[in-house]
């Protein structure tokens, strides 16, 4: 692994394209084909694994001492993974008081976990601080290195478009700081650019009702993000990885949404909870229920008359049902 090429690394990284054909009947789409990006099929169950992937190996090639990020969980795990393989030391920043953030993981894989008193912001905040202080790798979103999330999520536009032979009417991506939604839209945009699809799809954003800064902005018609007061945030087991005060990637999500007459649509957790059982009764695809809010946002897009070919919801795992 350690003389390993990067970039090959990350191209082994793809993930299937299921037809949801009867779910698609459950959900009254059949004259839309719907299809889920199973992004649960990496290594640690997200799609947060391409971005941690293409950190890991940049900090590794650039002799930093050690990759920091701050995290609900899913990132962080990633970010551990990624760095037991690479040999490189990670050092996560997770809210004390989340209860899916996968701590048990990444200490599993060798992480240095630090807790913190406060809300996902907060421990981006001191990550990207400490970064600053000790020169570690930052690997947060909307951070120094940014670029590199963006360019690895940009690699899902490039594989859908390979599965179905063209870009799909739309996608759905669950957002919290916005970044997968703007890295999949730059990667449409650039095949859009080089011929290689006839469209750019519709990017449509599904996230929580409690609540999200870039589903705020949206609501206001603003393209900028407008400010959120913290007390309107309530974070539950379920939307931990949706509910943000600030989304780091917002105004790049906004620009991403109105230029590709794309949507967003908040949920309750009881209707992403009842999303994910039903995707895994009908199809066996054991989704987490915020991820599984981009299903929903699909069915109320086609609702509304917005759908006009096939359709694509992007989907991660690693959820097992509390008792």
């Amino acid at each position: 692994m350690e003389g390993e090429d990067s970039s090959s690394k990350l191209l082994s990284l793809s993930t299937p394209l299921y037809r949801l054909a009867s779910l698609g009947k459950l959900l009254q789409l059949e004259s839309h084909p719907l299809f889920a990006k199973w992004e649960g099929a990496n290594p640690t169950g997200t799609h947060k694994d391409r971005a941690a992937i293409s950190h890991v190996a940049a900090a590794k090639r650039d002799g930093f001492g050690a990759v920091t990020a701050g995290t609900c969980g899913n990132y962080g795990a990633a970010l551990a993974y990624y760095a037991k393989l690479y040999r490189v030391k990670a050092v996560i920043y997770v809210p004390r008081l989340y209860e899916n953030s996968r701590v048990a993981e990444m200490k599993r894989y060798g992480a240095a976990v630090i807790p913190v008193d406060g809300k996902y912001e907060d421990a981006v905040a001191l990550s990207a601080q400490a970064a600053r202080e000790n020169d570690w790798y930052d690997a947060n979103p909307g951070g120094p290195n940014d670029h590199t999330s963006l360019a690895s999520y940009s690699r899902i536009a490039y594989e859908i478009a390979a599965q179905l032979g063209d870009a799909p009417h739309a996608i759905s991506i669950p957002v919290g700081n916005g970044t997968t939604l703007v890295g999949v839209y730059l990667g449409f945009l650039q095949l859009y650019k080089e011929g290689c699809t006839t469209r750019i799809p519709r990017i449509v954003a599904a996230t929580t009702a409690h609540a999200n800064q870039l589903a705020a902005s949206w609501a206001k018609g603003s393209l900028e993000p407008v400010k959120l007061p913290a007390s309107e945030v309530r974070e539950t087991w379920v939307n931990e990885p949706l509910a943000a005060v600030e989304s780091l990637n917002a105004h790049e999500a906004l620009k991403a949404l109105h230029c590709s007459g794309g949507e967003v649509y908040v949920f309750e957790d009881e209707e992403m909870v009842e999303a994910a059982l039903a995707l895994k009764a009908v199809e066996g695809i054991a989704a987490l229920p915020a991820s599984a809010a981009s299903i929903l946002a699909l069915k109320r897009f086609a609702s509304l008359g917005e759908a006009e070919g096939p359709l694509v919801a992007l989907v991660t795992g690693r959820w097992r049902a509390r008792r």
